[in-house]
């Protein structure tokens, strides 16, 4: 049992219907005969009156007085006769009789069965004659006396469970709101919040929801100043390497050729540096939020051949290829230039780290089992990452090597402006190793309809 909410739900509920248990059993319930005793004093005085008002109206009125008493005397739940001494029925057609059997004393009731029936019959009560009063009990054994226990136990166990269920979802909804709160800010949704109406308790559950909600806020405050840091920053570095990159080409025009391997050397790194610079920018705009600036039908085969093609000369400079496995025509829709910086992004980094003399596979399954979906594998042969570390490849400036020693080139960019490119295309990108030896991201992006 993980839920929250069922593990209070069951505590609750067990906890009272055992309460209710121990009760019921230990309690002293009352006897047939208890019962019976205290219905019966209850009614003695009722039966009583109502006799002796029917015995005046009889006297004063004969049977049409009489039977005109009966009606007004609590009809329909107070069934009274008047009988004379002999038990028989008065003013009855049917000429009804009973077998009173010894009389009671006069003034007083007593309780018997007369043919299977349950009566109270009253002493001889005087009036112009003498009279018996007899009185029909079927109608008042009440039905929860009746009844067995356990339906009395199963209405309180059914009670007591609404109530915990009631309890337990006040207790466990803060929380659910919570946890919906944080996933989404963990996936960069930093404006979410679990306030609503539940900021409004005054209990400790109200105070954390306030504590929640402030620290996001402040969160999505530093976050979005640490991206607007490094957008300014990127930019005003544009201008320098720019007036950099011009007086290079100024010095090279002027320097002999004994300065050449040194201006060279300073071209690659301003060249590495722009394009630093230019991976800041794109991966602080992606951070953003801000999604594609054009939307367009893309052709993935021919979107892939283009950068395989581009990539080759970098392969070739570290010993390694870069093939593309032959797949069907199939279209994406999306931003063509940043589909084009994720997709290349990963196929530089697997040329980056695979072993040389291997071969970087880039694939496409245009037939993915999951309907309107396009796949696209790339892996290469290199050492992998370690298990531990497969979720942390696609944050910004994150390396394996901790030393981060640039042996292998690049920063940590590329793989996550890719993860974030995808993203905003409603794509999911993910990274696994592979058995064999080598590393795999495989990415898949909705596929689009386009009319031929």
């Amino acid at each position: 049992m993980r839920s929250l909410f069922f593990k209070i739900f069951a505590s609750f509920w067990i906890s009272t219907a055992l309460i209710v248990g121990v009760f019921m059993a230990t309690a002293q319930r009352p006897t047939n005969s208890d019962i019976h005793s205290a219905v019966h004093r209850g009614l003695t005085p009722a039966v009583l009156s109502n006799a002796e008002i029917l015995i005046k109206a009889y006297d004063s009125g004969g049977c049409p007085a009489l039977q005109a008493g009966e009606k007004s005397v609590e009809p329909g739940r107070m069934p009274l006769q008047l009988l004379d001494p002999n038990g028989t029925v008065l003013c009855d057609a049917k000429v009804k009789h009973f077998n009173i059997g010894p009389l009671p004393e006069p003034g007083s009731v007593d309780f018997r069965t007369i043919g299977k029936e349950h009566f109270a019959v009253t002493g001889v009560l005087h009036g112009k004659s003498d009279y018996l009063g007899l009185l029909e009990l079927r109608r008042y054994e009440p039905p929860l006396v009746r009844g067995p226990i356990f339906k009395r136990l199963l209405l309180a166990i059914i009670i007591s469970g609404l109530i915990s269920a009631f309890l337990a979802r006040y207790l466990t909804r803060p929380i659910t709101r919570l946890r919906a709160a944080a996933q989404k800010i963990a996936t960069g949704e930093f404006t979410a919040r679990a306030g609503g109406g539940l900021a409004e308790q005054h209990d400790e559950v109200g105070q954390l929801v306030k504590d929640f909600d402030f620290m996001a806020e402040r969160l999505e405050i530093l976050i979005g100043a640490q991206q607007r840091l490094i957008s300014d920053v990127s930019h005003e570095l544009r201008s320098p390497l720019t007036r950099l990159k011009l007086a290079l080409d100024l010095t090279r025009s002027d320097a002999g050729e004994e300065l050449a391997p040194t201006l060279n050397r300073i071209e690659r790194e301003t060249e590495r540096l722009s394009s630093l610079v230019g991976m800041l920018l794109t991966l602080s705009r992606l951070e953003a939020g801000e999604g594609p600036k054009e939307s367009s039908a893309v052709q993935l085969p021919e979107l892939l051949a283009e950068i395989v093609a581009d990539v080759q000369i970098e392969a070739q400079s570290r010993s390694c290829s870069v093939e593309l496995s032959p797949m069907p025509d199939c279209w994406i829709e999306g931003d063509p230039e940043l589909l084009r910086s994720a997709f290349e992004n990963v196929v530089r980094n697997a040329i980056r780290y695979t072993e040389p003399g291997t071969t970087v596979q880039v694939s496409a399954d245009c037939n993915s089992s999951e309907p309107a979906q396009v796949k696209v594998l790339v892996q290469d042969h290199g050492p992998g990452v370690p298990q531990a570390e497969l979720e942390n490849v696609f944050k910004p400036f994150y390396r394996v090597d901790t030393s981060r020693e640039r042996r292998t080139g690049g920063v940590g960019l590329g793989l996550a402006i890719a993860e974030r490119a995808i993203k905003l295309h409603n794509g999911k990108i993910t990274a696994t190793n592979v058995k064999d030896g080598g590393f795999q991201v495989e990415i898949t992006l909705p596929m689009a309809t386009v009319a031929v």
